[in-house]
């Protein structure tokens, strides 16, 4: 009966470390193509438009900058320039989480801004709020209340309308918009 049990233990072990490598494999192998997949869906022209009109592409910004951008700011995602069909800069666009957890944890957004340092658009990439309730800080009539404010400070919480009932996802929303701001002032402007 125990060498019955040591064996069949073995066995089960020895399927778990194979799955395991192969899962490990599996995310080795795919993580560039996600990571690609991920960039792509960001370019959808729903987004683009939203986040910076007339926009045709995002584009990375210099490695170097990005980089001491991450080390400073730990919520901080990426930078990028928006560019329109004709190749010419319009402006620039932060991705970042927000710095205040949502109901549900982080949300994620694109917050763009003009040459003259107002906000363009934002667009929510990511959130994992009550739907109904939260989720409603990813829809345009919450988003477009941002646009045209003023990108040299941040924004208060009395200057723009909460979802009532959905407080920490506003507030979440609010913090990742202040957070790609500091990031614009900081580095951008």
């Amino acid at each position: 009966m125990k060498n019955n049990f040591v064996k069949l233990a073995g066995i089960l072990f020895l399927i778990g470390a194979i799955s395991a490598g192969v899962l490990a494999w599996l995310n080795d192998t795919t993580k560039d193509i996600i990571a690609q997949n991920e960039a792509m869906a960001s370019m959808d022209p729903a987004v683009l438009e939203a986040v910076m009109p007339g926009s045709a592409v995002f584009k990375e910004e210099d490695a170097a900058l990005i980089d001491t951008i991450k080390a400073d700011n730990k919520q901080f995602i990426n930078l990028l320039t928006a560019v329109d069909a004709s190749g010419n800069e319009i402006g620039k666009v932060v991705r970042t989480l927000s710095t205040i957890k949502g109901f549900n944890g982080d949300m994620e957004l694109y917050v763009g801004f003009s040459p003259d340092g107002k906000i363009t658009g934002t667009s929510v990439l990511s959130h994992s709020e009550t739907e109904g309730l939260g989720s409603r800080t990813a829809e345009p009539g919450f988003m477009n209340q941002f646009i045209g404010k003023d990108a040299s400070g941040e924004i208060s919480e009395s200057d723009y309308d909460a979802i009532s009932g959905a407080t920490y996802s506003s507030k979440s929303f609010l913090s990742a918009v202040n957070n790609a701001i500091a990031v614009y002032t900081e580095y951008v402007k």
